[in-house]
C-alpha cells in the first residue's frame, strides 16, 4: 500500500509516515525488511546471541514451585537465560507451565462428603469492610460439615481474640453438643491456648488445614461468601455493633432455612437436627483420639520425623473416618474440596 501510494502520488516517505501516524524511521525500517523478504514487524528488543537449549529450559520451568499466581524460582531463570531468550517469551512459558500444574492439582483434588451431622465442624474468620463508610465487620463463623448448618456467628468490629473464640466455642458446645472433630486454619486466635483447652476438655479432635491451602476447609470458605452476600443486601454499614451482631445471627437463621441442592432440596436446619446424629460419649472419644494418635505417630516415624506432624495427623484422622464409613471421598475437578490428597503431606 505504501509503495503504491508513493508511486501514484510521488509523496515523500515523511509525508506518508505522518499520514499513517508513524515515524519516518519506522516506515523506512519496515520497507527495508520487506525488500529483504523478512516480516515487516519483528520482536521488540535486541536479538539474543547466546544459544538456547529448549529441552533444558522446559525441564527447569516444570521443576519450579508453581503456585496459584506465581512460580518460585522464575527470577533465577531470567538471570541464567536472559541472554538467550527474552523476558516476555520466558514469562509466557512459565505461565503455561503454571496453568498446567494448576490443572493437574485440580485433577488430584478429592471432595469429601461428611455422612453424619454434628460429626465435624469447621471454623474460620472473615472480614467485611466498606472503605467509603469506614466500617469493618469481623465474623467468626462455624459450620457443620454434613448439614451445612450455620451455627450462631461471633460478630464484632475487630478480629476476636483467642479468649473470645474459646468462650464462643464453649457456648456452642453447651447449646448444640460438641462435635467429634473441629477443622480450623492456622490463625493465631483459632489456635490459642484457651481454644485448645476448650477442645481438650470437650474431647473434640482438632484438624488444622495445610498452610496456604484455603480449599482444604472449603465448606466454611463457602459459608463466608454466603454471609457476605447476605450482608450486602442490608444496611450493615449504618448499624451499630449490637445491630451488626443481630444481623449476623439473622443471616445464619435465614441461610439455615434455604433449600439446598446438596441436601436433596432440604434445609440445613432439618439435616442438622434430624435423628441421624451420632453422639460420642467421653470413653468413645478417648478411644478415637488414641487410635488417631497412634497411627499419626507411626506415619511420622516412617517419614523420618520424631514427633507427630500436622500432615500425619490429618492422614490418620482421615483414615479413621474412612475405616468407620463416616466420609465419602470422590475425585472432582470443579467442586470446592474439604480434603486434598496431594496436600495431606504438606
Amino acid at each position: 500500500m505504501i509503495a503504491e501510494a508513493q508511486s501514484r502520488y510521488s509523496l515523500p516517505i515523511r509525508s506518508l509516515a505522518a499520514e499513517m501516524g508513524l515515524s519516518a524511521s519506522t516506515l523506512s525500517r519496515w520497507r527495508h525488511r520487506l525488500s529483504r523478504g523478512q516480516p515487516a514487524v519483528g520482536r521488540r528488543g535486541p536479538r539474543k546471541v547466546k544459544p538456547l537449549n529448549f529441552s533444558e529450559l522446559r525441564e527447569r520451568i516444570e521443576g519450579l514451585r508453581h503456585g496459584q499466581g506465581r512460580s518460585r524460582g522464575s527470577g533465577a531463570l531470567h538471570r541464567v537465560y536472559g541472554g538467550a531468550i527474552s523476558r516476555r517469551e520466558l514469562d509466557a512459558m512459565v505461565r503455561a507451565a503454571r496453568s498446567e500444574a494448576t490443572r493437574e492439582r485440580r485433577v488430584e483434588i478429592c471432595h469429601v462428603s461428611w455422612l453424619r451431622p454434628n460429626l465435624a465442624w469447621a471454623m474460620d474468620d472473615c472480614e467485611k469492610s466498606e472503605r467509603a463508610a469506614g466500617g469493618t465487620l469481623h465474623l467468626h463463623n462455624l459450620t457443620d460439615l454434613h448439614s451445612r448448618y450455620r451455627l450462631p456467628p461471633l460478630a464484632s468490629d475487630c478480629l476476636p481474640c483467642g479468649e473470645e473464640v474459646a468462650g464462643h466455642l464453649q457456648y456452642l458446645f453447651d447449646r448444640f453438643d460438641p462435635p467429634l472433630f473441629c477443622k480450623r486454619d492456622n490463625g493465631g486466635n483459632l489456635n490459642h491456648l484457651a481454644v485448645n483447652q476448650v477442645l481438650e476438655e470437650a474431647l473434640v479432635i482438632p484438624i488444622n488445614s495445610p498452610p496456604r491451602m484455603a480449599p482444604y476447609n472449603g465448606a466454611v470458605e463457602h459459608t463466608q461468601g454466603e454471609f457476605k452476600s447476605y450482608l450486602d443486601r442490608w444496611s450493615w454499614k449504618a448499624a451499630g455493633a449490637r445491630s451488626q451482631a443481630l444481623l449476623a445471627e439473622c443471616a445464619a437463621h435465614d441461610l439455615n432455612h434455604q433449600p439446598r441442592r446438596c441436601l436433596g432440596g432440604g434445609t440445613a436446619c432439618r439435616a442438622f437436627f434430624d435423628g441421624a446424629r451420632i453422639r460420642y460419649p467421653r470413653r468413645k472419644r478417648e478411644s478415637v483420639y488414641l487410635w488417631i494418635r497412634e497411627l499419626a505417630a507411626e506415619v511420622s516415624t516412617r517419614a523420618g520425623n520424631p514427633v507427630i506432624t500436622p500432615a500425619s495427623w490429618r492422614i490418620a484422622a482421615r483414615q479413621w473416618l474412612v475405616t468407620n464409613r463416616l466420609i465419602k471421598i470422590e475425585r472432582s475437578e470443579k467442586v470446592s474440596p474439604h480434603f486434598c490428597s496431594k496436600n495431606d503431606h504438606n
